[in-house]
This record gives C-alpha cells, sequence and structure tokens, in this order.
C-alpha cells in the first residue's frame, strides 16, 4: 500500500497553457497565436518535468500567426517544436477550454498573438478567475494578458488592479504598425484597471510575478515568464 501523501508528492504539477483560435483581428488582419509564445514556456515546463497540455477556446488546430515561424522570428524553441511529434500532436488536437477540468491544473499559462483580441474574453477571463479563486498560478505573456482584463478577483474587482504586471507595450504596438488597427492598446488598457504596469525597454525579456500573477511583455518574455511560474508553483 502506497501512502496516499506519497503519490500526492510524487504527481507532476500540471500547467494549462491557453491559445487562440483566432486567425483574424478585425476583418481583415491575419493572424493567430505566436508560436514562441506558446513553445519557449511548453519546453520550460516540460524540461522541469511538469505536465502540459494546450487548450484553446475552440479547440482543435489552432491557427499560429505565420509571421512568428518565418527566419526572422523562428526561436530555436520553435524549431525543436516542429520535430517534436508528440507536442505537435498535442498542439493539432487543443483542448477546448469550455470543456477542460481546470481543477486539475496548478498554473494556467496565456499566450500570446493579436488573435486574442478576437476571443480572449468570455471563456479565457472566466477560467483565470476560477483558477486564481483556487489560489492557482496564473500566467500570461505579450498579448495574452487580454485574457486578464475581464478576470475578477473574489470581491468582484478587477484581477489585475493594484498588481504588478507586464504586456505588450503601447511602444512596441507603435513599432509594429497595429497601434490603429487594435481595438485598444493593451498597456493603457491595464493601466487603466489599476495595475501597476512595469516596462521594459522595447523587444527584451521583461517578466513580472507578484505573488501568483505572472506576466511577461512580449514574445522574448516568454521563457522567462515561465521560469517564474516554475518559482510560483515551487
Amino acid at each position: 500500500q502506497i501512502p496516499p501523501h506519497y503519490i500526492t508528492a510524487t504527481m507532476p504539477k500540471k500547467v494549462l497553457i491557453v491559445v487562440t483560435s483566432a486567425d483574424k483581428m478585425g476583418a481583415d488582419h491575419a493572424t493567430g497565436f505566436w508560436h514562441e509564445e506558446m513553445a519557449g514556456p511548453y519546453y520550460v515546463f516540460v524540461d522541469a518535468g511538469l505536465s502540459v497540455d494546450i487548450a484553446s477556446p475552440a479547440g482543435g488546430s489552432p491557427p499560429v500567426d505565420a509571421g512568428s515561424v518565418t527566419d526572422q522570428f523562428k526561436t530555436e524553441n520553435d524549431k525543436r517544436f516542429e520535430q517534436d511529434a508528440a507536442a505537435a500532436a498535442k498542439l493539432a488536437k487543443s483542448l477546448k477550454l469550455s470543456e477542460v477540468d481546470l481543477g486539475s491544473y496548478d498554473a494556467i499559462f496565456l499566450a500570446g498573438g493579436h488573435g486574442t483580441y478576437t476571443d480572449f474574453t468570455n471563456v479565457v477571463p472566466d477560467a483565470v478567475s476560477k483558477m486564481a479563486a483556487a489560489g492557482k498560478v496564473v500566467a500570461a505573456v505579450c498579448h495574452g494578458p487580454t485574457g486578464l482584463l475581464d478576470a475578477k478577483a473574489a470581491d468582484g474587482t478587477p484581477l489585475i488592479k493594484g498588481k504588478k504586471v507586464a504586456g505588450f507595450t503601447d511602444a512596441e504596438e507603435g513599432q509594429v504598425g497595429l497601434a490603429e488597427k487594435v481595438p485598444y492598446l493593451l498597456e493603457a488598457k491595464m493601466r487603466s484597471l489599476g495595475a501597476d504596469f512595469q516596462v521594459g525597454d522595447p523587444w527584451t525579456s521583461k517578466a513580472v510575478r507578484d505573488g501568483n500573477l505572472v506576466t511577461g511583455q512580449n514574445p522574448q518574455s516568454s521563457v522567462e515568464a515561465a521560469k517564474l511560474v516554475l518559482a510560483a508553483l515551487s
């Protein structure tokens, strides 16, 4: 007979990475999820011995932002993921977020990409609110924090109010030429909700942990943010 505490102690922690199902922002801007923001954290977690699942609002095969896998932006994590049959299969059959048993996960990690503006509403902030209420780790990188905006703390106030956070900056949005196309500027919106927004230099790694809330600024921050999730889980 194995003691119950031994079983609990040896079971790997579980992380749910959430990516967008939207391949467009607005009527005509082709987008999807930014691949490094999924692949980088995926390997930080897997290499640390954690169990990782991938979910999306619609389930099934989510659209990758084609720009994120060009030679200019493709990372070693992206290349590793492409060669990893098990990982690729997991992505191709992403779980439908509304059907996921959130209680079995220790952390949720929201990857970015401009598609999040389209569908990181309703089911995503609802999942985030439930995870936060259960004392689990909530993380998001780049545009992933769009899924935090409507999430609530136990008292009904915005989850990010008064919290140190990072996210894609207004300066970076201007530099990619989409400041006029996005429905709102993420940094400005997070500030308006009372968040203590932390800004790093454009296109450099900047990740912030405030208790069980972890956020990162841009694709370059994906791995650092995932490492802060490991710290929060330890």
